[in-house]
């Protein structure tokens, strides 16, 4: 009998979890999320037939879920074959849990058959669910008035798709005194309120990498989507990095051309301002992009919970919490 073999692995390889114990506004009950991809390789071609992922409290069992078949391909886009020369991803395993207890690992299983002989195989993997302790005291980094959170913690947010890095990410736009985002026709980037608003340092710290000098794009025009192809990283445009220590980055993009103030190197303050908001990268209107990581670099480093300190939302003030998504919020 041949040697057939199936292995898996996630990506990241050790995952964080977000835990909404306290978010500012009611909710049934404190919830939990976390994201990541399932890559599965074997050394000849098969079929997949099932997964199974259980989410472990200490050694109980808090949470399983199951995909047979159909099920599956909504993860693949179609397909469940691996094959010897590229393997196979489960994109975006997504989960949304309760908060009453702290979570430990979670178990992928899967079973599969190799397409000639039928013959089942079979493959497990433990991953480690890990609990960040913010160290930085990070603020809002926008200035003034209402800003909409238009993506962030929940299964919606589009950053998911990039669980290494995006994961807990943000989406920041203006709100003007109609409400809108925007005056006019939306059409044009003067039209939009968060169009070249200040960005904000969160916290002191050091800039670790800066990239300036792509253009802006058009509102409503289709991405340039050729920028992916020359290097993933430009999706974000107009980016910096800013270090706060203790292994903690903040990562803004999207920013106006031309508009970065400061340089690699440079030492900056909280509350300074480091640029301004723009349309560049894969981007369809003016905002701000902002998430916390373990280091400078995009889809290498892993992406960390963030938790904003003093900020209105609703019209409470914060001392510290997490911005659900299409939150409301102004610095305080």
């Amino acid at each position: 009998m041949p040697d057939f073999q199936i292995a898996l692995q996630t990506s990241p390889a050790q995952l964080y979890v977000a835990r909404y114990l306290q978010l500012p506004y009611p909710q049934l009950v404190p919830m939990q999320e976390f994201v990541c991809d399932v890559g599965i390789t074997a050394n000849c071609d098969t079929v997949v037939t099932d997964c199974v992922w259980r989410v472990y409290a200490d050694d109980d069992v808090f949470a399983v879920r199951q995909l047979i078949g159909a099920g599956l391909m909504t993860l693949t886009g179609g397909d469940v074959s691996v094959s010897a020369e590229s393997g196979l991803a489960f994109r975006r395993c997504y989960f949304l849990e309760p908060a009453l207890l702290a979570l430990t690992r979670l178990r992928v299983s899967i079973h599969a058959y190799e397409v000639e002989t039928r013959h089942m195989l079979s493959a497990q993997l433990d991953v480690p669910l890990l609990y960040h302790e913010q160290k930085a005291e990070l603020h809002l980094p926008v200035a003034e008035g209402a800003w909409y959170a238009i993506m962030g913690n929940d299964w919606t947010d589009l950053h998911k798709a990039d669980p290494v890095s995006q994961a807990f990410a943000y989406d920041f736009v203006k709100l003007g005194p109609d409400g809108r985002m925007y005056a006019g026709s939306g059409l044009h980037n003067e039209d939009h309120y968060a169009w070249d608003q200040p960005v904000l340092a969160p916290a002191p710290g050091k800039v670790l990498w800066v990239r300036d000098g792509m253009p802006d794009c058009t509102p409503g025009q289709p991405p340039n989507l050729d920028l992916l192809q020359t290097d993933p990283r430009l999706m974000t445009g107009n980016s910096l990095v800013i270090g706060h220590g203790h292994g903690e980055c903040s990562y803004f993009g999207h920013l106006r051309a031309g508009s970065v103030a400061v340089a690699a190197g440079d030492y900056v303050r909280r509350g300074q301002t480091i640029a301004r908001v723009g349309n560049s990268g894969i981007s369809q209107g003016p905002h701000l992009h902002y998430h916390l990581q373990s280091g400078p670099s995009l889809f290498v480093d892993q992406g960390l919970p963030v938790a904003f300190s003093h900020f209105i939302m609703t019209g409470d003030h914060i001392d510290q919490g997490i911005l659900p998504s299409r939150a409301l919020v102004s610095p305080a």
